[in-house]
């Protein structure tokens, strides 16, 4: 996969190992948080973390938008 190692595809958050959960990806992404907090501001370890962390955040809201259109009232149901 190119660019972001996270985006959502029909409802779905793939990472470059295949699918995950809406929970599970919700969780990385305070993981990547917290690793980010972990390390100099400006340091590449801090950055890389930030620019996972965001990306799998966005991935989790254009995924579960998906879900409420395709009619799920919630969306980690769809699990």
């Amino acid at each position: 996969m190119r660019g972001a190692s996270f985006r959502a595809v029909g409802g779905a958050v793939l990472t470059d190992h295949g699918a995950i959960g809406l929970a599970e990806a919700r969780s990385l992404a305070v993981f990547y948080a917290r690793e980010a907090a972990a390390f100099p501001e400006d340091s590449p370890a801090a950055r890389l973390c930030a620019d996972r962390c965001r990306a799998l955040a966005h991935a989790v809201v254009e995924a579960s938008e998906w879900r409420r259109a395709a009619g799920w009232q919630d969306p980690d149901m769809a699990d």
